[in-house]
């Protein structure tokens, strides 16, 4: 929730002019609003993808247009449209070292991405050293992702970082580790809960 209302704000101030990368962002939004029929809005999809797709085949892309095309690509995506052709961009934002647009990657992929889809082992190392990190903000990002894209094959290679966050000083960091140990407990078929300890800290 935290990450959609960052970015919400950044859409609003684009809109009014502050940041330029987003300018045309609410033109889209306004031309799918006023279609007048599915085949108007379709061609207007079908033109934003077609153009997504020659801006993200450039060779160097500044890092707030990347951030820009993602945030599209949501949109595009929302309305019932296919944008798989990017899903590896949006892989590789969540490699940032820059925080907005590693949360804009892991709400991204968190969107796009299934539990078993090819490109999860892509992204459990990054899971795995963002679990680790000092900000917990980051540390938040990871686990939000956790709860949506880890299954029964890599739930062992994050179940220790997430057991060790459940003493972590942050309550929303241990809020979200008792989240994602739930999920594991729903999905998984390894029976790995029976011998965890919650710490009261936790509760």
């Amino acid at each position: 929730m935290e990450q959609l209302k960052t970015i919400g704000r950044e859409l609003a101030m684009g809109s009014q002019g502050r940041f330029g990368q987003f300018k045309e962002f609410p033109d889209l939004v306004k031309s799918v609003g006023e279609a007048r029929s599915k085949a108007e809005e379709e061609r207007i999809f079908l033109l934003e993808i077609e153009t997504l797709k020659r801006c993200l085949s450039e060779p160097e892309i500044p890092k707030c247009k990347m951030k820009e095309y993602i945030i599209r690509l949501i949109y595009v995506e929302m309305l019932g449209n296919d944008g798989s052709f990017a899903y590896i961009h949006v892989v590789k934002m969540t490699h940032d070292d820059n925080l907005l647009l590693k949360c804009t990657g892991y709400l991204a992929v968190s969107l796009f991405l299934s539990d078993d889809h090819d490109l999860i082992i892509l992204i459990v190392n990054t899971i795995q050293k963002d679990l680790k990190s000092d900000n917990y903000l980051v540390v938040c990002a990871a686990l939000n992702a956790v709860c949506k894209l880890i299954n029964d094959e890599t739930v062992p290679a994050v179940l220790p970082q997430v057991v060790d966050l459940l003493a972590h000083p942050k309550e929303a960091v241990r809020k979200k580790a008792i989240m994602a140990l739930h999920r594991f407990y729903q999905n998984s078929s390894l029976g790995f809960a029976s011998g965890l300890e919650f710490p009261e800290a936790a509760l």
